[in-house]
């Protein structure tokens, strides 16, 4: 297994990536720059000696963001991926590689290296992932959601699993120009075939309970797809098909469910070491935990009570 570190330079919304040269394998695709580690080097300062090489900035405060092996066919490889928002210098391409700051939301339009695909997702997403929690009428699931978004959530499951399908849709769509009127996404915890009545929404979220039967991606690439699991086998079916980012729950006790053990950070940390796709920590959650979530793998963590605010 090669080790290879990889760097994220973060510019005000805009990432650098290069393009792969003609003598390399993918040629013509976009990657993230880095390289691998020489003996008895750390990731980190093997992107600030990557980095002065290849493009003549020297960085610093390198942060971990998401790391997991990947398998080339002819070559294994463990990427450990960091993100910096600290550079100095011109940037010159020393080794004639072409170099970009593209947009991280226009990651996506890229030929980016099949590798890479969950790094443009953590880079993506925010490590809160707020899920909608009981509210007594779309008045005040609303002026929660509205509540939230002004405390800076980014990312929102809109889960109401009370609600027969017209008055769900109908919040959806009302909650829809709040939520990307502050630049967040919102995700519906809902059928599949739900998703297409609300055409504006960002994506699904899945139960592990309705992908088991599933063959195929339910959704289509334009869309988030994110799965919930408590296992192996359902974290396996979830990169089968397809998603962009996972849920593993759960990892505390929950009020929901009392007296059950949930998995610990060391067991989540086992059980994340290997899902290529940014993974959200579930159960019994709060803000107080996010060290400990993104100090074990972790893009974050999820939670209902811990971010669905109090009536208002």
């Amino acid at each position: 297994m090669i080790q290879v570190a990889v760097g994220c330079l973060v510019k005000e919304g805009k990432v650098l990536i290069g393009q792969r040269l003609a003598r390399q394998s993918f040629a013509g695709q976009w990657e993230f720059p880095g390289g691998k580690l020489e003996t008895g080097e750390t990731p980190q300062q093997a992107l600030i000696r990557e980095f002065a090489e290849e493009t003549n900035l020297q960085t610093a405060d390198w942060q971990p963001l998401i790391s997991y092996p990947w398998d080339h066919g002819d070559v294994q490889v463990q990427l450990h991926v960091f993100v910096s928002h600290q550079a100095q210098g011109e940037l010159k391409a020393h080794e004639g590689h072409a170099f970009e700051w593209c947009p991280i939301s226009e990651l996506d339009s890229r030929e980016m290296l099949v590798a890479n695909r969950g790094i443009v997702r953590a880079l993506q997403l925010p490590e809160r992932y707020m899920i909608s929690g009981s509210f007594h009428d779309q008045q005040d699931a609303l002026q929660r959601i509205q509540a939230a978004l002004k405390d800076g959530i980014k990312l929102i499951q809109l889960r109401a699993k009370s609600l027969e399908k017209d008055a769900f849709i109908a919040l959806a769509k009302a909650a829809l120009p709040f939520v990307h009127g502050h630049g967040a996404k919102l995700l519906l915890n809902a059928k599949a075939e739900w998703l297409a009545e609300v055409p504006q929404a960002d994506g699904l979220q899945l139960a592990s309970t309705a992908i088991m039967d599933l063959t195929q991606r339910p959704i289509g690439a334009d869309k988030l797809l994110a799965v919930s699991t408590h296992n192996e086998l359902e974290i396996a079916k979830a990169l089968e098909l397809g998603a962009d980012f996972i849920l593993l729950s759960p990892v505390k006790e929950t009020s929901s469910h009392p007296g059950e053990p949930g998995l610990g950070w060391q067991k989540f940390a086992e059980m994340t070491a290997n899902i290529p796709i940014p993974v959200y920590a579930l159960g019994g959650m709060s803000e107080a935990d996010m060290a400990d979530a993104k100090s074990h793998g972790a893009q974050g963590i999820a939670a209902i009570s811990g971010y669905w605010p109090q009536p208002i």
